[in-house]
Parts: C-alpha cells; structure tokens; sequence
C-alpha cells in the first residue's frame, strides 16, 4: 500500500526531529568536550602559579638564609667552637685535621671541606645527630640530620634496640657513632666531634638570654621515668634554657614522629643563627666549657674559627638524609634510602 502524502510528510518531520536532536546531542557533546579543555587549562594555569608561588618562595627563604649566612659563624662557633673553649685550653693535643673516619668514597679524598659531627646526648643515647660540613673556599655551611631512630644493623649486637644508630653511643662511644654516620652519608670523612650533654644546652641558651621561637603546637607530654615534663604552648615566645630543651625533645605530636622533631631542630638552629648577632662569645663558651667533650683543641678551634670567619656572606644549608619510616622485629625505624642519601652527599660536594 502506497504511502500518502500526508504520512509522508509526518514521517520527513519525524525523521528531520530525530536528525535535529541528533544534532544538539553533538552539539552538547562537543561543548562538554570544551569544557573539560577548558578546566583542564584552568587547572594547569593554577598549578603552574601555584608552582611559581613555591618557587618565589624557595627564592626568598634562599634569600633570606643568604642574608643571614653572616649569623653562620656565631652559630658554628657557639655549636662547635665555643662548647669546648674552657675545658680544652690547657690539653695539648695535636691539632691535625687527620680525620677521625677517613672517606670511604674515592670522590671525598680531595675536597677541602670539614665535617663536623654534633651530638645531643640524652641517658646514654644520641638524641641529635648532625654533621656540618664547612666549605669555606665557596662560603658554604651544610648541614645535614640523622634522625635517632635511623636503622643500622649491627651484627654483634643481639635485640631490635641496638639496631637503632642512637644507640651506638651508649656501646662504642663517639667513634663508633662517627663510623656509622660516615658509612649512612656514603663515606664522608668524619674530622672532629662535640657531644654536648642537656645540661649544655639549657647553660648556652640561658648564656644567649633566651631564643626566639614560633611553637608550633601546644606541647605536653611527660615520663617520670626520663624526668622529662614538657609543657609549652602554642605561639611565638622567648625559650629560656629549660624551655628550648622541652622544645628540642618534644617528638610525640608530630605526624612524622621523629622526622617532625629533626625539623624542630633545624628550625631552632635557623633561630639560633637569626639572633647570634651581638653575643657575648667569652659568656656563652663559659657557660658550656663543662658539659662538651670534643677533640678540637685550642689551635685546631682557631684554625676552624679561621675557616668559619670565611662563611660571612656565604650560604647556609640544611638538609635531613632521605628514607621513609617502617616496623621492624616490632619495633619502628627510620630506614634511609642509601642510594639517595649519597647523591644528596654527592650533590653537596659537587657544590665546591
């Protein structure tokens, strides 16, 4: 049966509808498709200002430690020099800079640089591991945190703790715990040593009148089994000797436990650096001279002072090594990333 005219023309009308909504759906698809260009443009734009934003940043904390680069020597000297100043004037040991760890790395042997490993010891244990490391030729201070909890294997020693390189100090002494740092940083040199006890810090920050600093957070905690009570809150303050401890030891409100507290340190140490200008050295060496041992004597400090002097105007530095916090035999470790710790390690002495 033929088709009428009629039917035809409402089938051509229907067909020309479907054709019509056919071409909206493109339409729609299309605009859909450009707007998703456009977010994803958008986004990229806010990611690369937001890029540029931590850029500027980083330029101006780089800045900003340049500029106080000058306060670096104060710092070195109060840190490393001025600890030992009164206990050490009558020694007479010799003042070679033969290292105490010599390089296990070929690309060590021939720089010029000095490392010194710092120690903040706490009941027999290194609470605090840094190494600075003084390039005075290019006028650059490195410095560079172990965390306590850093996983070191120690065949000779049976039990999950020994494992952990703050407790070497309590079984091999200094040396043992400048080998392990030596071998953790990928066989630096090791040329001197400061252990300084709590006691120390409390007498060097009462010498300075006080530090400076922006608590992050309340902080409360306490173990009676340690004699250790903190209790600080949150906000900008003046830390007086017993207080900057409280801060220096504070580790259990930080979401990255001990990481959190090498951060602390560093930022103290910045702090430290910001507000040295104008000390009384003679009071602040004094105030320490009991509490330190070191193996720098006087003409060994006066040859690194020497050195030190030479940072004025140079770059100030730090760094914590990398890796990544993990459990072990029941107990947690920092476990560092070798691989990366020594081209971080290379990286800094590529610098000279």
């Amino acid at each position: 049966m033929s088709e009428s005219r009629i039917e035809r023309r409402e089938r051509e009308r229907r067909e020309e509808a479907f054709r019509e909504e056919a071409r909206r759906d493109e339409a729609r698809r299309a605009e859909t498709k450009r707007a998703r260009v456009r977010a994803k443009a958008r986004e990229y734009e806010y990611e690369l200002e937001r890029e540029q934003k931590r850029r500027r940043k980083r330029d101006t904390v780089r800045k900003k430690r340049r500029r106080n680069a000058g306060g670096a020597i104060a710092l070195i000297l109060i840190l490393l020099v001025a600890f030992t100043v009164g206990r050490i004037w009558w020694e007479t040991r010799s003042g070679g800079s033969d290292p105490i760890v010599m390089p296990g790395a070929d690309e060590f042997d021939d720089s010029e640089r000095i490392n010194i490993l710092f120690l903040g010891t706490n009941q027999g244990l290194s609470d605090t591991m840094m190494v600075f490391s003084l390039d005075s030729a290019n006028k650059r201070l490195d410095q560079i945190s172990v965390p306590r909890d850093t996983y070191y294997y120690r065949p000779s020693y049976a039990g999950a703790a020994y494992h952990k390189v703050n407790s070497i100090y309590s079984t091999d002494g200094y040396e043992g715990v400048c080998k392990a740092v030596s071998d953790i940083l990928g066989g630096i040199p090791i040329h001197y040593y400061a252990v300084l006890e709590p006691e120390g810090v409390k007498k060097i920050v009462d010498a300075m009148g006080g530090v400076v600093m922006d608590v992050p957070m309340d902080m409360h905690y306490s173990d009676p089994d340690q004699n250790l009570y903190i209790d600080l809150r949150a906000g900008p303050q003046m830390l007086n000797g017993d207080q900057a401890m409280q801060y220096l030891r504070f580790r259990s409100g930080y979401a990255n436990g001990d990481l959190g507290r090498v951060s602390a340190q560093q930022e103290f140490l910045n702090a430290v650096m910001t507000q040295s200008a104008g000390l009384d050295f003679a009071k602040v060496a004094l105030a320490a001279s009991n509490v330190t041992k070191t193996n720098m004597n006087l003409t060994t400090q006066a040859g690194f002072a020497t050195r030190a002097a030479s940072i004025r105007g140079g770059m100030f530095y730090t760094h914590t090594i990398p890796g990544g916090a993990g459990m072990q035999d029941g107990l947690s470790y920092f476990f560092h990333d070798a691989a990366a710790t020594k081209a971080m390690m290379d990286e800094i002495y590529a610098s000279a």
